[in-house]
């Protein structure tokens, strides 16, 4: 027989669907429960009153990063994106992370990384090891690509200046023979 804790513990490892629904002003998901949202802006500055977090007033510092209060504690949110890494940056520290279409593998907390396939996402050190092993398997795919394509590229150029040794050369005999009779 299975104590409580023991079979809540085996049930949270089982890999379990996201449902959520996200509108203009609603978003409602299996495990939040419900929220309405309602921004607003002017000059700057805004207010966004949400039924499940309360008020927050926000500002944007710069592109990017922002400050606010809420319920009474003060925030500081930057994000920034170039390309496939993503860098954000709180009062508390910074992170770093890899997108890919499977996910997103956090460079400096592994453990915030998320893997999704099959329309199941899972995160936490079960995502970051699958990540890990889905983005050795790009790197070598690509390099497979990459070393095709180079002795391609050196056949083809191998095959160019063979073929232009052999004209070069039945011309040169041609003239030379030409200029002998």
């Amino acid at each position: 027989m299975y104590s409580m804790s023991n079979r809540n513990s085996e049930e949270q490892k089982k890999p379990q669907k996201r449902l959520e629904y996200i509108g203009k002003n609603v978003r409602v998901s299996r495990t939040g429960g419900a929220a309405v949202t309602k921004t607003f802006k002017k000059d700057g500055v805004g207010a966004t009153l949400n039924t499940k977090h309360g008020l927050r007033l926000h500002t944007r510092l710069f592109k990017g990063a922002r400050v606010g209060f809420q319920n009474g504690n003060f925030q500081f949110i930057g994000r920034y994106h170039s390309g496939p890494f993503n860098f954000n940056v709180s009062k508390t520290g910074v992170s770093s992370s890899i997108k890919n279409k499977r996910g997103a593998y956090n460079l400096f907390k592994p453990n915030y990384s998320s893997f999704k396939f099959g329309g199941i996402q899972l995160r936490g050190k079960n995502a970051a090891t699958l990540q890990l092993l889905y983005m050795l398997v790009i790197l070598c795919v690509n390099c497979i690509k990459i070393f095709w394509h180079i002795s391609i590229a050196i056949f083809w150029f191998g095959f160019l200046i063979l073929k232009w040794l052999i004209a070069f050369s039945i011309g040169f005999f041609k003239g030379f023979k030409a200029a002998s009779l």
